[in-house]
């Protein structure tokens, strides 16, 4: 691997992580059961891309399929979640 692309996957990868922190001191400052959902959703996001950019470092076979599976349940599960917290559990 390029020492540029290195550098760019550990600026990155610290970018990602100040958010995760930025986005947890969001989550205990609100009060709103809505924006904590939210905010979570955007915490799993943040995660996936933490893994995304490990994945490149860290070479495992399974490396896609598992940010293909996070993909795909991150598209759906918060969907579900937020709409329950909005209709407040009513079905």
């Amino acid at each position: 691997m390029s020492t540029f692309l290195t550098y760019a996957l550990y600026v990155s990868f610290a970018m990602i992580a100040l958010s995760l922190l930025l986005c947890l001191l969001l989550m205990l400052k609100t009060k709103d059961q809505l924006s904590i959902a939210v905010i979570a959703d955007m915490l799993f996001y943040a995660m996936i891309g933490c893994y995304i950019v490990w994945s490149f470092f860290g070479r495992t076979q399974i490396a896609y399929e598992v940010i293909f599976l996070a993909a795909i349940v991150g598209g759906t599960l918060p969907t579900i979640s937020v709409a329950r917290i909005i209709s407040k559990g009513r079905r």
